[in-house]
């Protein structure tokens, strides 16, 4: 009778906590996942006309990107610029795949510690053509580590970055995947369109270079063969540097500069299934640097020492000239 009586107990016992376990899975488990946002940033990308970044304040001052005519410029001050290629349409893009991994914290306790403070993070708001915010991001510091790789082979490990990130009008710190402190950082100049040259190697076949004195020289194709006047140069070596200018980036921004005479060097890029581009290169008054310009975007000037884009793009004519194998004539 006891032991039967003790048998019956423990079915009740068991068959409430049973009951407790159903209805903490059902309500208290539910309730505390809808705590964590399945989209940190819901933002309608139509309405942006607007974007400002407010970097950490030890890297740079605050900058925009503005839509006017679905045409998107950079601004930082008075200077208007042509942001990068797709700069916008990634920004875009990044933030509407935030989601979120974990919930860190409730509170601003935590705030310093993840960089999520006014002065550690960076900013990023999105506002429509009226001037209203849209969303507001902050963007604090990020951890790393090791993925091992799953099959064993082939390289060893791939790096997993993880960032720490708020709502300005939340308190909630949430970390999402990936890098975005690079992907956000940076100052007004990195988000700047960099393009000097951009053309397709095979599409060239003359390049006039424009140099002081009598060092001036046409380098020239001629039925699948490269010239320097009547002279074969080395095709290796052409088709090399070719190769090397036909994609290429200006250095730093000469912002204000204005020429106050003819270019010292300039080079003239012609071809097939190719506008003329033409590169002019200054002295810039008092510096051992040069200032370059290209038709590409005109209206932009470089700063660079000779050992940048003066090297790479004006080559001596001697640079070209076949060298004669020893024992060969």
């Amino acid at each position: 009778m006891s032991n039967r009586f003790n048998n019956k107990g423990l079915i009740i016992i068991l068959s409430g906590l049973i009951v407790i376990l159903i209805l903490t899975m059902v309500i208290k488990v539910p309730k505390e996942r809808s705590t964590l946002k399945t989209r940190l940033f819901d933002l309608d990308t139509s309405k942006v006309s607007e974007i400002i970044i407010t970097p950490k304040v030890e890297t740079g001052k605050p900058f925009e990107f503005t839509k006017e005519k679905n045409k998107w410029t950079v601004r930082q001050d008075k200077i208007i610029a042509q942001p990068m290629k797709n700069a916008v349409e990634n920004i875009l893009s990044e933030v509407l795949q935030l989601k979120p991994q974990s919930l860190v914290a409730v509170d601003n306790s935590k705030w310093k510690e993840y960089e999520l403070t006014d002065s550690l993070a960076t900013k990023i708001r999105f506002l429509d053509k009226k001037g209203k915010t849209l969303g507001d991001l902050m963007i604090g510091k990020f951890t790393y580590k090791q993925a091992a790789n799953p099959y064993g082979y082939g390289g060893g490990n791939n790096i997993e970055g993880t960032s720490f990130v708020r709502l300005s009008n939340d308190k909630k710190i949430y970390s999402v995947e990936g890098f975005l402190a690079f992907s956000f950082g940076g100052t007004f100049n990195d988000w700047r369109d960099k393009s000097f040259l951009r053309c397709k190697r095979d599409d060239i076949s003359k390049i006039t270079y424009t140099y002081p004195a009598d060092s001036s020289f046409v380098l020239m194709k001629k039925d699948s063969l490269w010239y320097a006047g009547d002279q074969r140069v080395d095709s290796l070596k052409t088709t090399n540097y070719l190769s090397s200018i036909s994609f290429t980036d200006g250095d730093e921004f000469a912002d204000g500069f204005r020429p106050a005479s003819s270019p010292i060097y300039s080079m003239t890029i012609e071809g097939n299934n190719l506008l003329n581009l033409t590169v002019k290169c200054f002295r810039e008054e008092g510096k051992d640097k040069y200032v370059f310009n290209s038709s590409l975007n005109p209206e932009i000037y470089f700063t660079s020492g000779k050992n940048g884009l003066f090297e790479k793009l004006f080559k001596p004519l001697n640079y070209f000239e076949k060298k004669e194998v020893a024992g060969k004539k």
